[in-house]
This record gives structure tokens, sequence and C-alpha cells, in this order.
């Protein structure tokens, strides 16, 4: 299983060297990703996947209590050491949020397959949610954010996307067969463009590392160790078994989500330092993951 890392380290690392030689539109590629490629991924996979609602209730509450006690923890931690505003959504946003697009589809997919994939999906809807209510919220309130929130979320695509697919899927409505393998294909191209825009991301805060380094010791170590810790705690509480458990726990574990990093530089809260903790906790988890596999083996 630890095979599954090293296409991941190669095609990130094919985007942080092309970043390096050439500037890159990274709003253009992000874009294309989450207008248009992703969407078609959750679509698909929704309404092919031969997940269970046995299997897939009890993920969707792994993915929010474990959101829900890393927010509980962070809270605690910040108020304990009487931490300001803008400190407390930097450590809220850093700990919480986990890049389950960019890194956990792919090492899903490489470790466990295509049920490990359509198990992977559901996690990246119910987080890309989060995100895009949660953690535009802390990135934005102190310029009063919410209705920015609300607005963000309506927008996404991948909302209707998945509506779309339960939809037919559920109410056994017929859907054109010859729609659905160019929609596949548009939906397995968002995980190495997502790979190749992480080492673009990457490439581009590299120079940042050295000066932001020891504050992002702690939300790092929170993301990379102790989250998969307490989904683990969750999936035997819950009896999850399988795959499924497995998933579970690998997409906790994942390093601080990019996109974190492009709300935090929008709403211009700590933004090089939002940028050093996505850099730093990916490049750890490569070694943090390559021994998460070996254990779930």
């Amino acid at each position: 299983m630890v095979t599954a890392i090293i296409p991941i380290v190669l095609t990130v690392g094919l985007g942080f060297l092309l970043e390096c030689r050439r500037s890159m539109d990274v709003r253009a590629l992000a874009s294309l990703s989450i207008y248009v490629l992703l969407p078609c991924l959750i679509f698909s996979s929704l309404l092919t996947t031969e997940v269970t609602p046995n299997e897939a209730f009890p993920l969707i509450a792994i993915v929010l209590l474990v959101t829900a006690t890393l927010w509980v923890l962070g809270k605690a931690y910040c108020q304990a050491r009487r931490c300001p505003r803008d400190q407390e959504s930097f450590f809220l946003l850093t700990t919480m949020f986990m890049n389950a697009g960019n890194m956990g589809m792919p090492v899903a997919l490489y470790a466990f397959g295509e049920r490990g994939l359509d198990l992977a999906v559901i996690w990246v809807l119910i987080i890309n949610f989060l995100m895009n209510t949660v953690a535009v919220y802390y990135a934005s309130r102190h310029r009063g954010g919410r209705r920015e929130a609300v607005r963000t979320v309506l927008s996404l695509p991948t909302i209707y996307a998945a509506v779309a697919a339960l939809l037919l899927r559920f109410a056994h409505l017929p859907f054109p067969d010859f729609l659905l393998p160019p929609i596949q294909q548009l939906g397995r191209a968002v995980i190495p463009m997502g790979q190749l825009l992480l080492g673009i991301q990457l490439a581009k805060a590299r120079t940042q590392v050295s000066i932001h380094i020891s504050g992002v010791l702690l939300p790092n170590f929170v993301r990379l160790i102790v989250a998969p810790a307490i989904a683990f705690a969750f999936v035997y509480l819950l009896h999850l078994q399988g795959v499924a458990a497995q998933v579970a726990i690998l997409m906790a574990a994942m390093p601080t989500a990019v996109n974190i990093a492009i709300y935090t530089t929008e709403f211009d809260l700590q933004p090089r330092r939002v940028a050093t903790a996505v850099f730093t906790a990916t490049l750890a988890s490569f070694v943090t993951l390559s021994i998460l596999l070996v254990l779930l083996g």
C-alpha cells in the first residue's frame, strides 16, 4: 500500500517543478477543477457506486464527528491560551480541514481501488460543504463574511451534481448511456489535475516556510497525528469495518487543505502562515501517510 504514495509524490513534484520554471495561473486551474471536473466525478460516482447506505451514513457521521471534535479541541486550546480572534481562526482552519480532494481521493484510489475512490468521494462531498460554510466563515468573520459563505455554497455545482445523481439513482430514472462515459472521463481528470495544482501551489508557498515554521508545528501535529487517531476512535465506536473504516482513517490523516490557503489569502487572514502550514503538512504527510498505510494494511 505504501506504493500508493509514490505516484502522488511524482505528480505533485511535476507540478512543483512546472511552477518553478514558469508561473502558472492557479485560479484558472482551480476553477476548472471545482466547476467542471469535480462535479463530473461526484455525479458519475454517486450514480454508479456500489456503496450502500449502511456504509455511507457511518462514513458521513465520522466526517462530522471528527470535524466537530477538532473544533472543540481547537476552541478549548485557543481559549486556554487566550488567543486573539485571528489566531483562533488560523488554528481551527489548519487543523479541521484536510486535503481530501487533491490527495485523499488519489491515495484512496491507489490504495483501495475503485471502492476506495467511491467512499472517498462521499467524504469529499461532506468536507467540501463544511469548507465552503464553516471555513469561509472563520476565514472571513473579521470582515463579517456570513453572507459570502452562503453565496459560495449556492454557487458550487458539486451540490447540484450530487442531488441530481441521487435523484436519478433512487427514483430509478433513466440516464442516457452515451453520456455517462464522457462524464466519467472528465471526473477522473480531477485526480491528476488536483495533484498538479497542489504541486504548483506548494511551489508558490516555498519561499515563506523559514519565516513561519515554528508557528505551524502544533497545527501540523494535530492535523496529521491527532485527527486520524480521533477517526480511529469513532470507527471503533461505530463498528465500521472493512474498506470503509480504512478510508475513514486515511482521509482524516490528510494534510491541511489547499483551499484553506486560498480562503485566507482572499480574506487576508495570516495568508503566509497558512501557506506555510499547508506546505509543511503536505511534505510531512508523505511520511505519515506511508506509515499509516502500512498500519492499515
